[in-house]
């Protein structure tokens, strides 16, 4: 991997709230196509990584190019989204999905192009079958996406920092200033324990959700 870009401007994590989810704030991230619903803040977790991702919002489209999959994707999330009306104005069976929670944001964050396409689901209450996915464009800054350290799987936003991470040289790939001081080597080495890929870690550490690696999603497991 090579070596880090200078540091950027910091620049504010986009927050949805939604009547939705009761105006507590949730953010967006990103990693290469696959894009997710995640928590910017850790309300008071005991362990803070453990369950930032509230849930996966696509399956990633190879077919279209780069500049596109950077602001749009195929809406098929791994919870319930229920059908879309904009002009309910309640809330019942709405509360949690996905589709509600980018639409009905107080700060429009995504719309719909108008395009539909059929997918295998990924909400495992679906049992694989066929649904519609409607298209979906990003309209926030790439910017304000919350950001994961690839090395330790730490977030942003934890208590009062409001520190940005930087990239790590690689699409989507960040890492924290705690890693980026250790160096690539250490990092590297400690990004093999953490994620339980050598055989003789003994990290005493709770399972931390994983951007980069969707069979270690532990929220929407």
């Amino acid at each position: 991997m090579s070596q880090p870009s200078p540091a950027t401007p910091q620049a504010e994590i986009i927050q949805l709230r939604s009547r939705h989810f009761f105006s507590v704030p949730l953010s967006l991230s990103r990693f290469q196509r696959r894009w997710f619903l995640t928590f910017p803040r850790t309300y008071g977790l005991p362990d803070p990584d453990s369950q930032r991702i509230v849930c996966l919002l696509n399956s990633p489209d190879f077919s279209a190019t780069d500049q596109h999959a950077h602001r749009h994707f195929w809406l098929n999330p791994s919870c319930r989204s229920q059908r879309y009306n904009p002009s309910d104005s309640t809330t019942k069976f709405a509360t949690l999905s996905p589709l509600h929670l980018l639409l009905d944001s107080e700060s429009p964050v995504a719309r719909l192009t108008g395009r539909i396409r059929a997918e295998r689901s990924n909400d495992p209450h679906d049992g694989g079958k066929q649904i519609a996915c409607y298209e979906v464009e990003v309209m926030a800054p790439n910017e304000g996406l919350l950001r994961q350290c690839y090395y330790c799987l730490s977030w942003e936003g934890r208590g009062a920092a409001k520190t940005r991470f930087s990239s790590s040289g690689s699409s989507d790939v960040y890492w924290c200033s705690s890693c980026q001081e250790a160096g690539w080597v250490q990092s590297a080495i400690r990004r093999l324990r953490v994620q339980d890929i050598l055989p003789w870690s003994d990290v005493d550490e709770c399972p931390k959700d994983n951007l980069y690696s969707p069979n270690k999603l532990i929220s929407t497991a």
